[in-house]
């Protein structure tokens, strides 16, 4: 083996078996900045340790690490909390290829039994980020992957606030109108359905810790698709009632492909708590819901007297 060969192989090693100390001190991490060859090794200056936690969801993967650094000769020193929202830092997740001497170890053995249905790998960050951990079957590679750096020894409850906020059960409400064909002049009624204006709510438990997540419409903004807009703090009424919200059109949907684009905005105030604890406001989201609807023009008609 040529010196340089030998070099390399010792550093993926000494990575590796870096790796396996840590997953023994519960699924450990290592910072790390790339060499020359594109591999991961440890940054002597500094020693990371990590928890970690993989969850996946219909949007991609979300990846929980709680870091906490030590300089060599002092004590732990305190790092930022920040949530990865996909813009900032891209990261992604990959199996790693350890080779038969270490994947015979009784380290390796015994780590892979505490995580069935787990593969070891690692995530990596464009920011030079880098760790090993413990990826469920299945994960996708090329998922929304985000990692959370949080302080201490726990999970950011932020973090996983916004990560609940994201995957709310929001109903895919619809919006109805009277008459179902509008005519120029004359009131439409609009409401919606499907959505009562009830809070919704999730929660979940990582690391001991529960957060509550809970949103309630704020307003709702109306686009009637002929330029005219409204805004109500009311879902309308539904026909027979006389709706609030409503609409008078000048001109036909005809010159508009045959129906007006009604949208309705809905902005949610949103909330969360951690423990049971007070609740903290989060950043409003708002969803959209849109449904065509065609409008005609009245046209006299003569009628010939009969005889």
């Amino acid at each position: 083996m040529r010196p340089r060969h030998r070099c390399m192989f010792h550093q993926a090693l000494a990575v590796l078996i870096a790796a396996a100390s840590a997953i023994l001190m519960a699924a450990g991490s290592t910072q790390a900045d790339g060499d020359d060859d594109g591999r991961h090794v440890p940054d002597a200056g500094i020693r990371t340790s990590a928890s970690v936690s993989v969850r996946s969801g219909p949007n991609g993967v979300t990846v929980y690490i709680s870091v906490a650094q030590e300089s060599p000769g002092a004590g732990p020193a305190s790092s930022s909390t920040s949530v990865s929202t996909g813009r900032a830092r891209s990261c992604r997740i990959s199996a790693q290829n350890i080779g038969i001497v270490l994947s015979n170890s009784s380290w390796y053995q015994a780590e892979q039994a505490a995580h069935p249905d787990h593969v070891f790998g690692s995530v990596s960050c464009d920011d030079g980020f880098f760790a090993f951990i413990w990826i469920p079957v299945g994960t996708p590679a090329g998922g929304n992957v985000q990692v959370v750096f949080v302080d201490g020894n726990g999970v950011d409850p932020v973090a996983v606030a916004v990560e609940l906020l994201n995957h709310l059960p929001i109903p895919d409400v619809t919006i109805e109108a009277n008459p179902s064909t509008g005519l120029v002049a004359l009131p439409s009624w609009f409401w919606i359905d499907g959505y009562d204006g009830s809070p919704i709510s999730s929660s979940d438990s990582l690391s001991g810790m529960t957060v509550d997540v809970e949103i309630e419409p704020l307003v709702y903004r109306w686009s009637f698709g002929d330029g005219t807009t409204a805004e109500t703090t009311s879902l309308g009424q539904r026909y027979p009632a006389e709706s609030d919200i409503r609409h008078f059109y000048e001109q036909s949907s005809l010159a508009a492909g045959g129906a007006y684009a009604v949208t309705v905005d809905v902005t949610f105030a949103a909330r969360y708590r951690v423990n049971g604890g007070a609740w903290e406001a989060l950043e409003p989201i708002t969803r959209s819901f849109s449904n065509d609807y065609p409008v005609q023009q009245l046209q006299s008609v003569l009628v010939g007297r009969q005889p």
